[in-house]
């Protein structure tokens, strides 16, 4: 069924006809169909199920032979239980099909063009778990603003300072770029109510180490006191897309669903070719990144993610490490193809797809570059990869001397 939208115009309260089917699709016309409040929006899917289709989806298998080089073997299998198979099977994976198994696996490209068109499903996802927007920015991508580019910052609910640091680099590079319009806002949660620095991974305890870990232990019990600065930070520099989720690290995956949400429902993708998803930690050459696009086909732009591509990652398997991964998370040894984590550029044709795709694709538990990747098999979105942009250490490691960069780690920009 449509879900119900409740928003306030003028302090007086009325509730969207949602009965009319034309309100249950994305993305919204207008972002009075998902306004909840004042600034305050549900950016949850709402879906309608063909009246033919079954509400409760049932588990799918696939010939053992599809997804494992076993010829003379006519089982059938699932996600979950090729999980559970000995570690020598991997072996006989056959790649890329095994990623298939993926939940959910759907006919993506009917699915997804009948939400965009408010029409009705014929498989409901699992995944579409409830997120809301608490506050958005009341300049960036809003009033029908142009931008040349629209900068979506990954950023802690703790990390005052980062954003600081941030924004003093991009007036910079905007003070070095007068004639290119950037729209910038930074992607929070909420603060982690207990744990502090401590995780259960899939039944394994993992303690989150560093400057990060230290943070949420010295600030249990004071998510009052984190507000009041979130909040400060809102109505001093208006940059903010804080949505209802529990900002950790290990919920990076929501923070990237919210963020393909907030694009997609709130930019401008006709004018915008392509969108920048970045760690804030990591900065960008921005005349460069402006030459690099300009080089790039414009149906390529719109339609691609660029990044640094891992085409042939393994998983980590040791509970001590904060990428762990359990078989029952992700069963296979080499990882789909994923754009890293610390920076994407995200085609505005596609970002719709993304946002709808990703109620459909499994992310409680998947790191969130990873998940991307896996986002991107299944919608066949095609990756590219960008030999100047540089992840952490990859910087020391694989940048060639005295070369170009156009994205790195802050440590590498010196004092620009």
């Amino acid at each position: 069924m449509c879900q119900f939208f409740l928003f306030v115009d003028n302090l007086s309260e009325r509730i969207l006809p949602h009965t009319d089917p034309t309100y249950c699709r994305w993305p919204p016309v207008t972002l009075d169909e998902i306004r909840t409040g004042k600034n305050t929006y549900n950016i949850t899917l709402c879906i309608q199920l063909h009246s033919n289709a079954s509400a409760n989806n049932s588990i799918t298998t696939y010939p053992i032979q599809s997804v494992f080089d076993k010829k003379a073997d006519d089982s059938w299998v699932s996600f979950k239980t090729i999980g559970e198979y000995a570690r020598s099977i991997w072996k006989l994976a056959i790649y890329p099909s095994v990623y298939r198994t993926y939940p959910q696996d759907i006919p993506f490209k009917n699915v997804v063009e009948a939400i965009k068109s408010g029409s009705p499903v014929s498989v409901m996802p699992n995944y579409n778990f409830p997120i809301h927007i608490r506050n958005t920015s009341k300049s960036v991508c809003s009033n029908s603003t142009k931008y040349d580019l629209v900068i979506v910052v990954k950023s802690g609910v703790l990390g005052w300072e980062r954003r600081q640091q941030f924004r003093a680099y991009m007036q910079r590079q905007k003070d070095r770029n007068p004639n290119t319009k950037l729209g910038i806002v930074f992607s929070l949660g909420m603060p982690r109510q207990h744990g502090g620095r401590i995780f259960n991974r899939d039944g394994h305890t993992t303690v989150l180490e560093g400057p990060v870990g230290d943070m949420m232990d010295e600030y249990i019990g004071r998510s009052s006191e984190v507000m009041q600065k979130i909040e400060e930070e809102m109505r001093k520099y208006d940059d903010i897309v804080l949505a209802d989720y529990e900002d950790t690290y290990y919920n990076l995956t929501w923070k990237t669903v919210t963020n393909l949400r907030w694009i997609s429902a709130f930019c401008d993708k006709l004018h915008n070719d392509v969108f920048m998803i970045i760690d804030d930690d990591h900065r960008m050459n921005v005349s460069m990144l402006m030459k690099f696009l300009a080089s790039v086909p414009r149906d390529k732009r719109r339609t691609s993610i660029f990044g640094r591509i891992a085409r042939s990652d393994g998983a980590f398997r040791s509970p001590l490490s904060k990428l762990y991964l359990s078989f029952r998370e992700i069963p296979w040894d080499v990882m789909c193809a994923y754009p890293r984590g610390f920076c994407q550029l995200i085609g505005a044709d596609i970002v719709d797809d993304m946002a709808i795709g990703s109620a459909y694709t499994r992310y409680n538990y998947v790191h969130e570059d990873v998940y991307l990747g896996l986002l991107a098999f299944k919608l066949g979105i095609p990756l590219e990869h960008v030999d100047t942009m540089y992840d952490h250490g990859e910087f020391e490691l694989r940048r060639p001397p005295n070369s170009a960069y156009m994205v790195a780690e802050s440590r590498f920009w010196k004092s620009d």
